[in-house]
């Protein structure tokens, strides 16, 4: 289905000692609990750094709300997303 595409998973955005800003902002507010669902909501959270999403936590949660956290760290997943977005580039 998907022959000749590229496709990026969690292991092709940082490394151990070179971390994604996304995978040191989740590390840093404690986005994770399990770790079920962390490679998801960092490959999404990458995603929406490139996709138009307003400022708010809001607009984060709106495009963030395909995946789910069965601990319920929601708050500190969009914390770091937010950490990251608001990093000049």
């Amino acid at each position: 289905m998907h022959d000749n595409d590229e496709i990026t998973t969690i292991e092709g955005i940082g490394q151990p000692g070179d971390l994604h800003p996304m995978q040191n902002a989740f590390v840093a507010c404690d986005g994770y609990q399990c770790g079920y669902c962390t490679s998801g909501q960092i490959m999404s959270a990458v995603a929406l750094l490139t996709e138009p999403c307003g400022p708010n936590d809001v607009d984060v949660k709106e495009l963030m709300s395909g995946n789910i956290c069965r601990c319920g760290a929601y708050s500190n997943i969009v914390a770091a997303i937010q950490s990251v977005r608001q990093k000049p580039s």
